[in-house]
């Protein structure tokens, strides 16, 4: 029931946003020189990920402001981060961070799965649980429709849903090309940074 992301050779140097207490960048078994960054907001887990593994370095810091240089990652992952935060600046962030030809690989939330959380909390009268997955429902659906996102009115956070449509509208204009999404158990969307107009 995991899905991992695909490790390729050219990928030597990586950056997990949302990483927790980086599990991914563990479990991925990363060859030697490859260079692993993960950025989270839970100072806790990145501190628990500091004590399983000395391969991975982590940092604290959101997906809206990467605190790295330009072209600095080649393969950016997110695993359900993304849904998280503001999309449309973590995206061009992601985009920044990454040099021209390298990767993005993005597990998201599903209109369906949305919907079914919403029932579960429904059916086992979660009122306070209903609600807020009420407004990620409808948040989800500004942002398909517009481009457009509103934060949770008690919290100031963002939450969404994520469609094909609406993610590959952000990822385009980030500079990413090679959009491919996968819909089943997980939601899985990967792309490439495309190189900039007028260079090789």
């Amino acid at each position: 029931r995991h899905v991992m992301p695909a490790i390729l050779p050219k990928h030597r140097r990586i950056l997990d946003v949302g990483c927790g207490a980086g599990q991914t960048l563990i479990a991925s078994d990363l060859a030697a020189g490859v260079r692993a960054v993960g950025i989270d907001i839970d100072q806790e887990a990145l501190e628990l990920g500091a004590e399983l593994s000395d391969r991975v370095r982590f940092v604290a810091g959101s997906a809206e402001a990467l605190p790295f240089a330009d072209a600095a990652f080649d393969l950016v992952i997110a695993r359900v981060a993304l849904p998280l935060t503001y999309i449309p600046t973590a995206v061009a962030e992601m985009g920044r961070v990454l040099a021209p030809g390298g990767d993005v690989w993005l597990v998201l939330h599903s209109l369906g799965r949305t919907v079914e959380l919403l029932v579960n909390n429904a059916r086992h009268l979660e009122p306070k649980r209903a609600v807020y997955r009420s407004y990620v429902l409808a948040n989800g659906s500004l942002y398909h429709l517009t481009g457009r996102m509103a934060p949770f009115p008690s919290s100031g956070r963002y939450e969404t849903f994520q469609t094909d449509h609406s993610i590959a509208r952000e990822l385009r204009r980030a500079g990413f090309g090679a959009i491919q999404t996968t819909q089943g158990y997980h939601y899985v969307v990967t792309a490439t940074k495309q190189p900039a107009y007028g260079t090789l």
